[in-house]
């Protein structure tokens, strides 16, 4: 099988359905769905369960796993070659994106993919090309949907579980291991910005405890660091959200 599509899920009931058509209508179709929700309360099962053909698989967490531990149950359930990975409120922008991806990947580590920023005013396009994995790192934006990963590399850097601020140690850390890489070089998928249920703008305070947690994480991946201009790029985020976190303090 050459794709896993790995899709997290929870209470997004309002837009699973647009998100798993639109891989669904892919031109090419050698590729398996992997669902996994993360105790949903809306209807976002059933709409699943009446989506996904035979070949394809939901899996249901039976305690809270967030953002991390949800794509891990994915990942590691993934049979593909290749895995590629979409939020259950978002969806990939037309029907030759696997098609596309199959086409230019060569046995590369990673292929790095643009995206459409989609929002009730304006629909932003970001399609960096990557030609320098180090400065990708201080530069692209660090979401797993930005890129699609050889299997058992992805297996070898999991996410960090029971947080939903997952995805910034992982990207570094994914990209410390890659050796060969790509660009599709177009936008792939919609990030859907009009979703009032998602975390990141509807319940920022909650990101507090997330940033605070993250911030413990990036003070020990900086401490495994060489000196250097990278280096010095994690310790100016850190003193950045150690900031952000002092503000909220003040405010209280």
């Amino acid at each position: 099988m050459r794709f896993s599509v790995i899709i997290p899920s929870c209470n997004n009931g309002e837009w699973i359905g647009k998100t798993l058509d639109s891989i669904y209508s892919q031109t090419f179709k050698d590729y398996e769905v992997i669902v996994v929700d993360d105790m949903s309360t809306d209807n976002s099962v059933e709409i699943i369960k009446s989506k996904l053909r035979d070949i394809d698989t939901l899996l249901i967490n039976q305690s809270k796993r967030l953002n991390g531990g949800t794509r891990n149950v994915g990942i590691t359930s993934a049979k593909g070659e290749y895995l590629i990975f979409i939020d259950s409120d978002d969806w990939f922008i037309d029907n030759t994106v696997f098609e596309d991806i199959d086409k230019k990947l060569n046995g590369e580590d990673v292929m790095f993919l643009g995206y459409i920023t989609h929002q009730k005013t304006s629909d932003i396009l970001v399609n960096p090309i990557i030609t320098d994995l180090e400065q990708s790192k201080m530069s692209f934006t660090c979401a797993i949907w930005t890129k699609v990963v050889k299997n058992d590399l992805m297996k070898k850097v999991l996410f960090p579980e029971g947080t939903l601020f997952e995805d910034r140690i992982q990207h570094y850390q994914l990209l410390d291991q890659v050796k060969t890489f790509t660009n599709l070089g177009r936008a792939a998928l919609v990030w859907n910005r009009e979703n009032t249920n998602c975390i990141s703008i509807s319940k920022e305070h909650i990101w507090y405890t997330y940033r605070f947690n993250y911030c413990g994480e990036l003070y020990r991946y900086i401490k495994t660091l060489p000196e250097g201009k990278f280096r010095d790029y994690v310790k100016e985020e850190l003193n950045g959200y150690m900031e952000s976190i002092n503000k909220a303090v003040d405010e209280l």
